[in-house]
């Protein structure tokens, strides 16, 4: 990769973002009864030591593990010599701009798009003209971050439209997806996201992880802040704890009151089964966190990630588990383990 180790790091030491960190240290000492002065230097040591971020540290609830629980924890470093090793770097700018992603990918995304790196404007008109609703993407952004709605009967010039999308280097323009009922009755204010990870091993995809991300305010983008979070069975039941950032867990949502216990989505099992036969196309990316929505018509592909965040998926609220998300690749790839210089 472009950037070491040592700075990469360094980089992430100064994007610290205290008053988060403050109160995930006293999160911490509420519940082990350690000083927040013992937690905040055992943070520092396993930031030293093992490239353990504070978010980390709190998801994994490192302040009670051994050192070798621990080991089986995705760090910050760790994470980053994992996908080092899994991923063509050259093949993962497939995965890093949404437009390439799209053309790709296009039969499980269900819906139609349009690129403004190549097209007119009155191709974007005559896109525009069976639509409601769409969205406009920056081609590279990420935790819902440079996203537009855009209801098509509000556009006044169409024309400054397009100079404005394409300024803003938002060149990829998708219709509406139209979610499910079953996520609907949870929170209908935004299509919400399911990400899957997947690696791949010996010609075949394996799915290792997942976590569904539901927004609890009625803000109509999914974000990485103020989220709910939960994993998925086969069977589109919840098959772990309900949490935020914090730990907390939630029996019904605090938007819409529905009772997580009477959840059920439909169309996982077939959302694994599109993920895996995806992963296909790009052997050379090893591991791939996808991102998934529940249409009304089933399971659509959003987006595909070279560099996924791995916190949630090893968040140990979730299933109460004393090991980590290296633990689930290591399932996978076997001996082949041992070749990554964790």
């Amino acid at each position: 990769m472009a950037m070491s180790v040592g700075k990469w790091l360094l980089n992430k030491f100064k994007d610290i973002n205290r008053d988060r960190m403050d109160k995930h240290i006293e999160i911490i000492s509420k519940n082990s009864g350690k000083s927040k002065f013992y937690i905040k230097c055992s943070m520092m040591w396993n930031f030293l030591t093992q490239g353990t971020g504070y978010t980390d540290y709190f998801r994994g609830n490192f302040i009670e593990l051994s050192k070798e629980e621990k080991k089986t924890f995705a760090t910050a470093k760790r994470f980053y010599r994992l996908i080092e090793y899994l991923n063509d770097e050259q093949y993962s700018i497939i995965l890093g701009d949404k437009l390439i992603f799209n053309e790709i990918f296009k039969e499980y995304l269900k819906r139609d798009f349009i690129n403004l790196r190549k097209s007119s404007v009155e191709d974007f008109k005559n896109f525009l003209s069976d639509k409601t609703t769409v969205f406009a993407k920056e081609t590279n952004g990420e935790c819902g971050h440079g996203i537009s709605k855009i209801t098509v009967s509000e556009i006044e010039d169409v024309k400054a439209l397009y100079n404005k999308l394409v300024e803003n280097n938002q060149l990829l323009v998708e219709d509406a997806i139209i979610q499910h009922d079953d996520l609907n009755q949870i929170n209908p204010n935004v299509v919400n996201s399911f990400r899957i990870v997947t690696v791949y091993k010996d010609g075949k995809a394996h799915v290792v992880s997942n976590a569904l991300r539901i927004n609890q305010d009625d803000s109509d983008v999914i974000g990485c802040t103020n989220d709910l979070y939960f994993s998925l069975g086969e069977d589109g039941k919840i098959d772990s704890n309900v949490i935020d950032d914090y730990a907390v867990v939630y029996d019904t949502h605090p938007l819409t009151g529905k009772k997580f216990s009477d959840v059920c989505i439909s169309g996982v099992k077939d959302a694994f089964e599109m993920v895996k036969e995806a992963h296909l196309r790009l052997p050379q990316v090893r591991y791939i966190g996808w991102d998934v929505a529940f249409s009304e018509n089933g399971p659509v592909m959003v987006e595909g990630n070279e560099y996924p965040g791995y916190g949630i998926l090893q968040f140990y609220k979730l299933k109460n588990k004393r090991t980590g998300h290296l633990k689930e690749v290591e399932n996978v790839l076997g001996d082949e383990f041992k070749n990554i210089r964790l």
